[in-house]
C-alpha cells in the first residue's frame, strides 16, 4: 500500500506529531509506503496578509527573539488555491492507494477545505480521516462527501490491517476501530481494540517525513534543532475541557489501561537513535503530564537520562507533581523549563467549571520549587470562560504577577466538540451555534481560538462581551509584565482606534519597553536599543515607583514623545489615574484577592457532577453496531 497523509496544521513551527511519525513507522516496517504533506511548511496568505510564525512568539513576549534567527527555515508564502494546488500536484506524482488527514480540532477546517478540493480530484481512491477531531466527531467527519472512513483512537493497527486489505484487493469491513460509510449512507461502526498496552513494541518513530520546519525552534534567544518524545500515553485525569474525558470513554469497556508507558530504556535508546541521525540538540517531551510516574521510575530515567544523554529538555506537567523531590531530579536532569495548565486565576471555576480541583495555594508551591531548581516556569491560561468576568481573567492576571511565571501563553476558551463542557453549553443554552457556523463556514483564521469567543454573554450575563475580551486577551501578556499602577496606559492603547497609526508606533515603543522588563535585554529592532545599552540602563520597575518606567519611555520615544501619552503618565505619577480594573500590588493583598469565591462548595459539585454525568452519556454513541 501507498499511504498518502495530510496534515492541515497551521502554526505549530517547530513540533514534529509522534503519532503520525509512528504511523509511517509501522507501515514502512511492514513493507507499505508512506507520504507526508505537512502543512507547517507554508504560510497561507488571509485576506492579503500572512503570519510570520517565526516572529509571532516574539512580539507577544512568549519567548525572546534569537540570536541565530538565520537558522529558522523560511516558511512559502502561498494562498489556499495555491496550497491545494501543490498537494494535487504531489498526490499525481505519487499516486498512493489511500489518502488520509491527520488533523486537531484547530487544523479540521483548514483539512476539511483541503479534502473537499482532493476528493473532487480523486473521486476512486479511498480517503480516511484520523486523529483527535476525527476521534471525538466520527458521525460529523462522515458526514462530509470527501470522507469514506474514520479511524477511532490510535492507529497504528489499524493501518496495518488496511494495507493488508489493499495488498489482497480486499474491502475494509469489520476492521477494528474503523467507521466506514456505506454505499447505502449507512455507517459501519466496528468495535474499538485494546490500547497496546507494551508500547515498546511500537518502532522508533520515523521522522524522515517532516521537512526542516518541523525541527528547529527557540529557546531563551537561540534557536536549536529539537527531538520530539513520548515516555507514556493517556491521560488518566477528567477537566471537563478536555478530549481526553472522551477518549477515557471510548476505551473503558475494553478493560485496558488509557495510560502506558514505556520503559526508561527504550525511551533512551530512542533519543540517542534521533541524536546520531537527526543531530538533536534540544528534547521536547510531549507527555500530557511528564512526571505521572513513580518516584523509582523518576529516579531511574534521571540516572540514565544524564548518563547517556544530558541534552536540555522541556516537559508538561501538573502542579500536584512539582515536589521537592520531582523539582531537584528534573534539575538534575538538565530539564530547562516545566509547563503548568494554570488555565485560571478562579479557584471556583477551575474547581467547578473546569473540573480541575486544584487550589491556587498549590500553584504557587509548585511555581516557587521550579524557581528554587532554575526551572523555566510557564503557565497555560484561558480566557473567556463559561461563567467568567473580568474580575476573573484579572484573577489570572494576579496568579500569574504572585507565582512569578517566566513565559505565559494564553488563548480565548473555545469548547471543543467532544468535551462535558461543550455539552453542557448547549444544553443549557450557552453556546451561539449558529454564529459558530458562520464563523467555520466562512474559515480564514489560524486557529479556532483566533475567532471571536462563541458563547451567548447575554445568556451567561457577564459583564464581558466578545471585543472586551478581544481587547484583554491582546494585552494579557501585557498586563502580567508591567507594574499595576501603568495599567491606565494599556487601558487607554486599549481603546483607541485601531486604525489609528499612532498606535502602531506607540505600542512599538511600549513593546520594547516590557520586552527589556521581562528579557533583561532590548528587542533587537529596537532603534534605541544601542543608545540605551551605552548608558547602561539598570531599572527595576517596582510595583510601587513608576518614575524609572516614565523615564525610560520617554528616552526611547525621542523629543517627539505625544503629548497626551506624557499627561497620561504625569496623572499616574501623581496617583491621579487610576486604571480600569485595578488589582493589589502586594503579594499578601493578591492572595486575599484570589481568594474571593463566588461557588458554594454545594454549587461546584453539582456542576462537577453534571459534567462527569454528560461525559459518561456521550460516550454511548461509540458503541458498536
Amino acid at each position: 500500500m501507498k499511504f498518502y497523509m495530510i496534515y492541515s496544521n497551521q502554526y505549530a513551527t517547530g513540533n514534529k506529531p509522534i503519532g503520525i511519525a509512528s504511523l509511517s513507522a509501522i507501515l514502512k516496517r511492514d513493507g507499505h509506503d508512506f507520504k507526508l504533506f505537512d502543512c507547517t511548511q507554508f504560510s497561507i496568505i488571509r485576506k492579503g496578509k500572512f503570519t510570520d510564525w517565526n516572529k509571532s512568539g516574539e512580539k507577544t513576549l512568549q519567548f525572546m527573539q534569537a540570536e541565530n534567527h538565520d537558522r529558522l527555515p523560511t516558511r512559502e508564502k502561498v494562498t489556499y488555491e495555491q496550497l491545494i494546488e501543490k498537494i494535487i500536484i504531489d498526490i499525481n506524482d505519487y499516486q498512493p492507494n489511500m489518502i488520509g488527514l491527520s488533523a486537531l480540532s484547530d487544523d479540521y477546517p483548514l483539512g476539511l477545505r483541503i479534502m473537499e478540493k482532493v476528493k473532487k480530484k480523486y473521486s476512486n481512491i479511498p480517503t480516511i480521516a484520523g486523529g483527535v477531531h476525527a476521534t471525538i466527531d466520527p458521525a460529523g467527519v462522515l458526514s462530509e462527501k470527501c470522507f469514506d472512513m474514520v479511524c477511532i483512537g490510535e492507529g497504528e493497527y489499524v493501518m496495518l490491517d488496511i494495507g493488508k486489505r489493499v495488498d489482497e484487493n480486499k474491502d475494509f469491513s469489520n476492521i477494528k476501530n474503523l467507521w466506514i460509510k456505506k454505499n447505502d449512507g449507512t455507517v459501519e461502526k466496528n468495535v474499538v481494540r485494546p490500547y497496546e498496552q507494551n508500547l515498546d513494541l511500537f518502532p522508533f518513530p520515523d521522522w524522515s517525513i517532516y521537512p526542516d520546519t518541523a525541527f528547529y525552534k527557540p529557546y531563551k534567544g537561540k534557536v536549536y534543532k529539537y527531538g520530539d518524545f513520548e515516555m507514556s500515553r493517556g491521560c488518566p485525569y477528567k477537566c471537563s475541557y478536555c478530549i481526553n474525558v472522551q477518549l477515557q470513554a471510548i476505551y473503558k469497556k475494553t478493560g485496558e489501561n488509557y495510560h502506558r508507558e514505556k520503559t526508561i530504556r527504550r525511551v533512551i535508546e530512542e533519543i540517542k537513535f534521533a541524536i546520531k541521525k537527526y543531530d538533536i540538540e534540544f528534547i521536547k517531551f510531549w507527555d500530557e503530564t511528564f512526571l505521572l510516574m513513580s518516584n523509582a521510575r523518576l529516579e531511574e530515567f534521571a540516572e540514565l537520562y544524564t548518563k547517556e544523554i544530558g541534552l536540555p529538555y522541556v516537559i508538561e506537567t501538573t502542579s500536584q507533581s512539582i515536589t521537592p523531590f520531582t523539582a531537584k531530579l528534573l534539575k538534575k536532569s538538565n530539564c530547562k523549563s516545566a509547563s503548568l495548565g494554570l488555565e485560571t486565576g478562579s479557584p471556583d471555576l477551575r474547581n467547578g467549571l473546569l473540573h480541575k480541583p486544584t487550589g491556587n495555594d498549590v500553584y504557587l508551591k509548585a511555581f516557587a520549587l521550579l524557581e528554587e531548581n532554575g526551572i523555566q516556569k510557564v503557565s497555560y491560561n484561558m480566557l473567556g470562560l463559561p461563567y467568567e468576568k473580568q474580575e476573573d481573567i484579572f484573577k489570572t492576571v494576579a496568579m500569574n504577577k504572585l507565582c512569578k511565571t517566566d513565559t505565559q501563553t494564553s488563548g480565548k476558551f473555545y469548547p471543543y466538540k467532544g468535551t462535558p463542557i461543550r455539552r453542557m453549553l448547549i444544553e443549557k443554552g450557552l453556546l451561539n451555534e449558529k454564529k459558530e457556523k458562520e464563523l467555520l463556514k466562512g474559515y480564514d483564521l489560524n486557529s479556532l481560538t483566533d475567532y471571536q469567543s462563541v458563547l451567548d454573554f447575554k445568556s451567561i450575563k457577564t459583564d464581558l462581551d466578545s471585543d472586551k475580551l478581544n481587547k484583554i486577551s491582546l494585552l494579557f501578556n501585557t498586563y502580567i509584565v508591567w507594574p499595576v499602577k501603568l495599567w491606565p496606559l494599556i487601558d487607554m492603547i486599549k481603546n483607541l482606534n485601531k486604525e489609528d497609526k499612532f498606535i502602531d508606533v506607540l505600542w512599538k515603543k511600549i513593546n520594547d519597553v516590557t520586552y527589556f522588563k521581562k528579557f533583561k535585554q532590548w528587542p533587537q529592532d529596537c532603534k534605541a536599543a544601542e543608545y540605551l545599552s551605552e548608558k547602561k540602563f539598570t531599572f527595576k520597575f517596582e510595583d510601587r515607583n513608576v518614575d524609572e518606567f516614565y523615564s525610560l519611555l520617554i528616552t526611547i520615544w525621542g523629543k517627539d514623545f505625544n503629548k497626551e501619552i506624557n499627561e497620561k503618565l504625569n496623572l499616574i505619577k501623581s496617583g491621579e489615574l487610576k486604571p480600569e480594573f485595578p488589582i493589589p500590588e502586594e503579594d499578601e493583598e493578591l492572595k486575599i484577592f484570589l481568594g474571593i469565591e463566588k461557588f458554594s462548595e454545594k454549587q461546584k459539585r453539582e456542576l462537577r457532577q453534571e459534567l462527569r454525568t454528560i461525559a459518561q452519556e456521550d460516550s454511548v454513541v461509540y458503541q458498536a453496531t
